[in-house]
């Protein structure tokens, strides 16, 4: 049985892009934001050929796998190559941890660095970080558009690691984009989300590495997804 699987699709029609969820994810980050989401499970898992269908019928420039992780999903392979030789779209991994390469027919990816040190990234996720590390040059210079992120966990992920990350990925590409997330306590977990004042120096000092350094911090779950409702790029329609 597979660790992972095709959910939903849904589609964004002022960007023109599709965006198919996968489950299951490879890593046990102790501070994953999905504990905060309640999602009811659809109770049906979809076909590859089914989804292939649906992006047919859509007015489509790009289509977004995102999870869970979505490498471990064995059908995105199959479906990516649909979009490149079939519907001639772009295709991205919008988020991914980095620790399996891509599948081929693969335009942009989006790794989260969970941490530069590898005591601190088997603490939060129970993995070395030997091969995300490896596999993000990789991947780089197989041509993919490559952009990436961190959550800031003070205490744990905080600003020197942040600065290592940031030095890490300049290595690679300065010019590569990197966003450094908030973290959003999640119940059980001893952390604390960081304050604005922590959130502009962690963002001037991976600046010093980085050309295009952003950053988003919300206080909690209720915050963030009222950004969801209210900003154009997150808001779709479910299509399957």
């Amino acid at each position: 049985m597979s660790l992972s699987a095709l959910e939903s699709v849904t589609y964004c029609q002022r960007y023109k892009r599709a965006n198919i969820h996968t489950i299951g994810c490879n890593f046990k980050c102790k501070g994953c934001s999905y504990k905060l989401i309640k999602k009811e499970s659809r109770g049906k898992i979809l076909s590859a050929e089914e989804v292939k269908s649906a992006l047919k019928t859509l007015d489509i420039k790009r289509v977004h796998f995102v999870g869970g992780e979505p490498t471990i999903c064995e059908d995105i392979a199959s479906i990516a190559k649909f979009c490149h030789e079939e519907i001639n779209v772009r295709t991205k991994i919008g988020h991914s941890t980095g620790i399996n390469m891509p599948p081929e027919n693969i335009d942009e990816m989006h790794i989260t660095i969970k941490a530069f040190s590898d005591d601190i990234h088997r603490e939060y996720t129970g993995v070395s970080n030997s091969k995300v590390l490896s596999n993000f040059k990789k991947i780089y210079d197989q041509g993919i558009f490559l952009s990436a992120s961190t959550v800031f966990i003070p205490e744990l992920v905080d600003i020197e690691e942040i600065e290592k990350i940031a030095k890490f990925i300049a290595g690679v590409d300065p010019a590569i984009p990197f966003h450094i997330t908030g973290y959003i306590p999640v119940p059980g977990t001893p952390w604390r989300s960081p304050y604005q004042s922590e959130m502009i120096k962690a963002k001037q000092i991976a600046g010093r590495y980085l050309e295009k350094v952003t950053t988003s911090r919300f206080q909690s779950i209720d915050d963030y997804n009222n950004m969801i409702k209210q900003n154009p790029s997150y808001q779709s329609v479910s299509v399957l």
